[in-house]
């Protein structure tokens, strides 16, 4: 999972979690995390669940594989509607999560 432009937004032990989480879903929907179209989709959706606070890699994985099963698979979230989603779920975060 590489998204140059969010490298300094995340410590080392968040990118871990967000690593661990993105590569259980994967699994979890038999996707290769590196090579699979909508591999980044996943990753992104676990963007958006971290930024809403949650920090659990097992529950990260759980709630971005339940999300990919109801997407249809043209689905591409396009980058500004990414954007648009990172940039609501930081705004609610809690003040002591930034």
């Amino acid at each position: 999972m590489q998204f140059p432009r969010f490298d300094g937004v995340y410590s080392q032990e968040e990118w871990r979690i967000l690593a661990l989480a993105h590569h259980r879903a994967c699994q979890m929907l038999e996707r290769d995390p590196q090579f699979h179209p909508l591999a980044e989709r996943v990753a992104r959706t676990i963007m958006i669940f971290f930024e809403r606070g949650e920090r659990d890699f097992g529950r990260l994985a759980d709630m971005a594989a339940k999300r990919e099963r109801r997407l249809p698979e043209d689905d591409d979230w396009s980058d500004a509607g990414f954007l648009k989603q990172m940039l609501l779920a930081r705004s609610g975060r809690p003040q002591d999560l930034h």
